[in-house]
């Protein structure tokens, strides 16, 4: 064996999977048993909402179908990781975790989500999405003509779909409710 000096390469872990140049993956096992946790959570989670008087079903219809589907799709991935030969589910940080402004942009996104769920209530949910969803566009560098318009419409669009089509009702703004 020839010594060219070079270190040996190390093969890419098995439970990496790379598509051509495109970004490194988590492998089936790892994706399959978060599937099947989330089944288990929708499922439990389900278990304590109303069935609708004289109703087959109820409100758990759609959450325990769902989480029927989530079991077979992550028994589906952990088999298929299995026959494959794959590595024991492992995770890895992603690549956009060393960009320094995806920190920043993570702490706005959270931080924001607890503004939303401390607001809302006393505020309503109109002026408090509008101003979430603005910032979160202005965060993405999105110009603040385009962001500005585009919160107001898709805040409009998600309140009436709630309120109108889903009758699902939605935090009231006091200087807004006459709209709805």
């Amino acid at each position: 064996m020839i010594d060219t000096g070079a270190a040996p390469q190390r093969a890419a872990p098995l439970f990496l999977r790379q598509h051509g140049d495109g970004p490194v993956k988590l492998n089936d096992m790892f994706l399959g048993l978060l599937l099947v946790a989330a089944a288990i959570g929708i499922w439990l989670s389900a278990q304590n909402f109303s069935r609708l008087p004289n109703q087959a079903y109820g409100s758990e219809t759609m959450p325990l179908v769902l989480s029927g589907l989530a079991m077979a799709l992550g028994v589906f991935l952990i088999g298929r990781s299995i026959l494959a030969g794959d590595a024991l589910p492992r995770a890895m940080r992603p690549e956009w975790a060393g960009n320094p402004g995806a920190l920043g942009a993570l702490l706005v996104t959270l931080a924001l989500i607890a503004g939303y769920i401390a607001l809302s209530g006393r505020v309503g949910f109109v002026p408090v999405a509008v101003g979430l969803v603005l910032i979160l566009m202005l965060v993405m560098q999105v110009r603040w003509w385009v962001a500005l318009p585009m919160s107001i419409v898709a805040t409009l669009v998600v309140q009436q779909a709630f309120a109108r089509l889903l009758l699902v009702p939605l935090p009231r703004s006091g200087f807004l409710g006459f709209l709805w």
